[in-house]
């Protein structure tokens, strides 16, 4: 996702011009694909385009462009194993360097990160990379719905935190929200219905239900289903955690909801054998994570 490193685009050249390295296209094996990108200024870096030698030589190329304007602005990196390649994975990158500097590219670069932070995806055009003849698509965070503010659930945005989620939170229970365990999402308390206003969004959603009893799912599930229907837009990932015979009982009691929500998985995650809180979250982002990806 790319809302956060425009944003620290944003801040960074506030003050200094700052380099954005953009993957643009891979052959083989290789640790990045097109559309990883990483930040780099004077003396730090953030985000990542592979690690190793292989990120060494995008970070040193982007300080000389940072020095010198006039320096290469796209790189090849080979990682075929020969005597001057930076790794032995298989492949190659073609990675584009894009120098950020003065009022202009302040002024687009808060225009991205701002449609980003709303939700939006941004076409980002061959002069916003930096590259010849590429362009690409900066998208936001996914929205991480949390529904249910239990053990699995503080566990769950813990560990979700550093994985570019916009995280929501909803339980029945405002009292499940007063010790600061959620810090940084959204959280939502109260009538189910207030569900609503963290699915309606133009981000992907993800949705995890987490609930203490089977009635709580099927009141989500029931606001969902609702929600899905109203928008036209059905969550990226549906899940809910439970034994088999607490899943068959809440989809006997959806009745009529129960085909909009074919796409539940349940039990969700990935089988591990998880049992502690901590555990069940691993298992949970590990199936999100192959989402996002497209692997699953």
């Amino acid at each position: 996702m790319d809302e956060r490193l425009f944003a620290l685009v944003a801040a960074r050249l506030a003050s200094a011009p700052v380099v954005v390295a953009s993957v643009l296209d891979t052959e083989g094996a290789v640790p990045r694909r097109r559309g990883a990108r990483m930040l780099v200024w004077r003396d730090g870096s953030e985000a990542s385009v592979g690690g190793g030698l292989a990120e060494s030589r995008v970070v040193e190329a982007a300080r000389a462009l940072l020095g010198n304007p006039s320096a290469p602005r796209e790189l090849r990196i080979e990682l075929r194993g020969g005597r001057e390649d930076a790794g032995v994975c298989g492949g190659a990158m073609r990675i584009a360097l894009r120098r950020w500097d003065g009022a202009d590219d302040a002024a687009r670069v808060a225009a991205i990160a701002g449609a980003l932070a709303r939700g939006e995806t941004v076409a980002l055009t061959a002069s916003d990379l930096g590259s010849a003849d590429d362009g690409d698509t900066a998208r936001p965070d996914e929205r991480l719905v949390i529904v249910g503010a239990g053990h699995c659930s503080v566990a769950l945005h813990e560990l979700a935190r550093p994985l570019e989620f916009d995280t929501w939170v909803y339980d029945d229970r405002a009292d499940c929200f007063g010790d600061g365990r959620f810090a940084g999402a959204s959280v939502l308390s109260g009538n189910a219905r207030r569900l609503r206003e963290a699915l309606w969004t133009s981000r992907e959603t993800c949705v995890v239900l987490l609930n203490r009893d089977f009635r709580q799912d099927v009141t989500a599930l029931r606001t969902i289903a609702e929600a899905t229907k109203a928008s036209g837009r059905a969550p990226k990932y549906l899940g809910m955690m439970g034994s088999r015979r607490r899943i068959a009982e809440v989809r006997n009691a959806l009745g009529k909801a129960a085909p909009v929500l074919d796409a539940i998985e349940a039990p969700l995650g990935i089988e591990i054998g998880a049992e502690t809180p901590h555990e069940i979250a691993v298992s949970i982002l590990a199936r999100l994570i192959a989402v996002r990806r497209s692997a699953g």
